[in-house]
């Protein structure tokens, strides 16, 4: 029985990391695509 509390929690203390580690690669994916924009836009005014 120990065993298995012993595994919910790490399980949810995964899957807490695991949103954690989501939200990051989604604000980077978005600042990304920002650059990409900016920068896009820059070189086509500049060109």
């Amino acid at each position: 029985m120990g065993k298995n509390n012993k595994r919910v929690k790490t399980s949810a203390k995964e899957e807490k990391q695991g949103k954690k580690v989501m939200l990051i690669i989604g604000i980077a994916a978005i600042v990304l695509m920002l650059l990409l924009i900016v920068a896009g836009s820059m070189m086509g005014s500049g060109a």
